[in-house]
């Protein structure tokens, strides 16, 4: 009965300052209020939003790339040019989540509001326990990425409550590369390669009819 009290009085400091707001597409939940600092670079522009305590860290950066001084929606073609550029994006995360002591442990693909998404976990230089969990989200031209890291204790339950609070504000109006799949048009692509090998196989086949006729 204690544990289910005190699992109810954590859950509920998670929605007490309910949900913040990082921009137009993304909303979740900090334990708390976070606190909030500027990116402005030369070739990077965004935001980072974070919650620390001597138990645990919540993280959630935002990202545009900036060439020639002009946001850039960085929009990949098709998935396979998206997962292309998540790999760009991973292999930066683990260098620089390395400086910090966190070191990738494994990493997977995930869906986050039915989007194409990464999961990465962290483990410490000399155990192979999790002390740290990332994702990975690239949306609307912008890149995402929600941190929860052991300082004194890991919760998995308050790792769990922070990245399932992820919401995405207009998911029918977001999208995640400039050419959406077409299952259709792909269903139609696949029949009329099968139909043109199929004519030019008939085609051979008549050809060597005529020849041994010959």
């Amino acid at each position: 009965m204690k544990n289910i009290f005190f699992y109810f009085i954590l859950l509920n400091s998670f929605t007490f300052f309910g949900q913040t707001k990082i921009d137009e597409n993304i909303l979740i939940t900090f334990p708390s209020k976070p606190e909030i600092f500027e990116i402005n670079e030369q070739s990077v522009k965004g935001k980072v939003y974070y919650v620390n305590s001597k138990e645990d860290s919540f993280f959630v950066m935002r990202l545009n790339v900036i060439p020639n001084d002009t946001l850039s929606e960085e929009s990949p073609k098709d998935l396979n040019e998206l997962k292309r550029n998540y790999k760009i994006k991973i292999a930066k995360q683990i260098k620089s989540m390395a400086k910090k002591g966190l070191f990738l442990k494994d990493s997977s693909e995930i869906k986050i509001n039915s989007f194409f998404a990464y999961k990465l976990n962290f483990k410490g230089n000399n155990s192979d326990d999790e002390i740290g969990e990332s994702r990975i989200l690239f949306l609307n031209g912008t890149t995402y990425i929600f941190i929860y890291s052991k300082v004194g204790d890991y919760s998995k339950i308050k790792k769990e409550h922070f990245f399932e609070s992820i919401k995405i504000n207009d998911p029918e109006n977001s999208k995640q590369t400039s050419e959406p799949y077409n299952y259709f048009t792909a269903i139609l692509s696949i029949l009329g390669s099968v139909i043109f090998l199929y004519l030019i196989t008939k085609f051979q086949k008549n050809e060597k009819k005529q020849n041994l006729i010959r």
